[in-house]
């Protein structure tokens, strides 16, 4: 007996040590994007629980998962950043894979419940999520207690037992999280639900004892409908505002989506993950068809087990359709069978192995785990190595930092991103920024994008162009003028992403149909490059502001120009592209807000800028050839001074001194 309990401290001691490394290591290497960048912002902004959920910001989602983070940091008082974010669902993550292992191990024996523990610990779908603040890997923890447990009390109705009063709160606390947790979850919760109604149903020894479980049963499914009310009249309405709208589910093509579930469980969305599905499938069947020979009693567990697994899989299969119309869908939206399904095969595997004697099995089992954390373990690992999901927004952040020169502006092929991903990522000194909205496609025609992006390069107003999201290129076809114009192209490259989509071990459809995401192509011109073509194009100077700028578009009022705001002390280089010292006219226009201000230019020149009025100010500058650096001081006055545009051109030699 003490032998016994030290094997269990120490198999699942081991498990739980190889779930946490999986979880916890480097947590904040990846870069956030989307809804992290909300919880994020809800930590850094202590915002408040009970306004979050009285007034929760989106319809179609429960702020369960958005309050975790907001309670760990104010628990935890740690400085807000991508780790302490993910934190939470990491240890959610970690005790899902005990709780699996332990619930496994504690009604199939050691081996079983390690095989459990070792191949959740190392299974990349789950290690992806639990290493982000999102949605699923909550929805994996309860839904693990509600279909489990849900089982549990299954199978005990089924062999003519009953559940006591505090199983029935056990199992409607489990199912409730589980719904607050995501709506993907309420068609997996209804299903366990009428499972257990049925068991008893069919279990009851007597009329009373029938009468007395669906009473119960009704009780519970009333607590859920009163607990959920709430959430179900918002969803209803977002699935009607949806439909009025024609709007579109977001996710990948749903065939290709559903035919990749089941192997994405097992390992992947590839060879791999069929193979061990294959291998469990063939374990399963020879299983039953040799009991069946040996008489070997019905296993009632296990055969409630895989009903609910069929049943819930098949309940998913047509809810999402029928959500998506058939068309989109996400891997993530199977989430709650996840946990039900990867105990199906386990017990499978124990159950093929278990035909032989105790030692074979023993040797059977420990292959299986071994095989198992073999091919599972690397793509885990890379699972960690993530430098985005998929975008590698830190990377890239500090490329432009290395390559692109202070105040040059890169301009992104998704306008979202200036003031979301890459405002979180923003380079020091270097601008990332958009011409027109891009999305929806009606708006990108609408304010012909690629026109005004191409103009705005040719005006030089942008120095580097960033292809990312590729909008559009099904309809269109890809936007190839960049290669045309740009002297420079580079790649940055989520390198571990771009494995995992290789391999097919990627755990989300982004990997695989955002490839521009994780190759971001980055197309731009030095200044000597832009100098050299407006030389060979005729121009006698060629203008870049520097550090100490920023761009402001009012693009919410409707305007989408741009006006550079100096900040205190910035800069702006001049080129003369002629041979010899030459006097340049330089001619700036712009206005303030709020109040006058004034601007002292190259320690000489003095521009007054009034508040809400344009005005064009000329003086004469006197350039070396190439580069030279012009001094921009915020010389006095209350207001915010923008400069809207700069022109220079030659002045004659002896009108030099006649403009100030």
């Amino acid at each position: 007996m003490k032998n016994q309990c030290w094997r269990w401290i120490v198999g699942f001691g081991g498990v739980l040590a190889l779930a946490a490394f999986f979880r916890g290591v480097d947590l904040g290497h990846s870069a956030v994007r989307s809804d992290e960048i909300n919880f994020l912002n809800a930590i850094r902004q202590d915002q408040s629980v009970v306004e979050l959920w009285k007034n929760p910001p989106w319809f179609n989602q429960i702020p369960l998962a958005d309050s975790i983070p907001i309670l760990w940091a104010r628990f935890t008082r740690q400085p807000p950043d991508e780790s302490v974010l993910r934190q939470p669902f990491a240890c959610l993550g970690i005790l899902t894979v005990l709780f699996c292992a332990v619930w496994v191990g504690r009604r199939k024996g050691i081996w079983c419940g390690m095989l459990m523990g070792v191949w959740m610990a190392v299974l990349p779908y789950h290690v992806y999520h639990s290493r982000e603040a999102y949605y699923y890997g909550l929805v994996m923890f309860f839904a693990a207690g509600m279909t489990l447990r849900g089982a549990d009390f299954a199978a005990r109705l089924s062999a003519g037992g009953r559940l006591k009063a505090w199983e029935m709160v056990e199992w409607g606390g489990w199912s409730v999280l589980a719904c607050l947790s995501h709506m993907s979850a309420w068609i997996v919760a209804g299903v366990v639900g009428l499972w257990l109604v049925v068991s008893g149903w069919k279990g009851a020894a007597s009329p009373a004892e029938r009468n007395r479980h669906l009473m119960a049963m009704a009780m519970v499914g009333v607590g859920l409908a009163v607990g959920m009310s709430r959430w179900i009249w918002r969803a209803l309405h977002e699935m009607q505002r949806a439909a009025s709208a024609e709007t579109t589910h977001i996710g990948a093509d749903f065939h290709w989506v559903a035919a990749r579930v089941v192997p994405l469980y097992m390992g992947g969305a590839n060879l791999m993950g069929l193979l061990l599905l294959v291998f469990v499938c063939m374990a399963a069947l020879i299983a039953s068809w040799k009991r069946k020979q040996r008489r070997i009693p019905r296993d009632v567990l296990y055969g409630t087990i895989t009903g609910l697994c069929g049943a819930c899989l098949l309940a998913s299969y047509a809810y999402i359709a029928g959500v998506g119309g058939g068309q989109a869908a996400k891997w993530a939206y199977f989430s709650a069978n996840g946990p039900l399904l990867m105990a199906w095969a386990v017990m499978s595997m124990d159950r093929f192995w278990t035909l032989w004697n105790g030692r074979i099995h023993a040797i059977g089992m420990l292959v299986t785990i071994l095989a198992v954390a073999g091919v599972l373990a690397y793509p885990a690992w890379m699972i960690t190595r993530l430098e985005g999901k998929p975008t590698p927004y830190r990377t890239l952040q500090t490329w432009l930092n290395a390559n692109l020169e202070p105040g040059d502006v890169a301009l992104v092929d998704r306008w979202l991103e200036p003031w979301n991903e890459m405002a979180l990522y923003a380079p020091e000194q270097v601008r990332v920024h958009f011409t027109v909205p891009d999305e929806p496609y009606e708006q990108y025609v609408a304010l012909n994008w690629r026109a005004r992006t191409r103009a705005a390069f040719e005006q030089n107003q942008a120095q580097a162009f960033i292809r990312l999201a590729r909008n559009h290129e099904a309809r269109m076809g890809l936007w190839t003028w960049p290669e045309t114009w740009f002297t420079h192209r580079a790649v940055v490259t989520n390198t571990a992403g771009l494995w995992l989509r290789k391999t097919g071990f990627a755990p989300a459809e982004d990997f695989y149909f955002e490839r521009g995401r994780l190759e971001v192509e980055i197309f731009y011109d030095t200044h000597e490059d832009i100098a050299e073509r407006a030389r060979r194009n005729g121009a006698a100077a060629s203008w870049f502001f520097g550090g100490g700028w920023r761009i402001f578009k009012p693009w919410q009022q409707g305007d989408f120009s741009d006006y550079h705001i100096l900040e205190q002390d910035g800069w702006m280089d001049l080129y003369n592209l002629t041979e010899e010292e030459a006097p340049m006219r330089v001619e700036v226009t712009g206005f303030a807000i709020n109040d006058m201000a004034r601007l002292r230019v190259n320690n000489e020149v003095l521009l007054t800028l009034q508040p809400g009025r344009s005005q064009t100010h000329a003086f004469a500058l006197v350039l070396q050839p190439g580069r030279n650096r012009i001094p921009w001081r915020l010389q006095g006055g209350k207001g915010i001074p923008l400069v809207q545009e700069v022109r220079v051109s030659v002045l004659p030699q002896e009108s030099a001194t006649a403009i100030r």
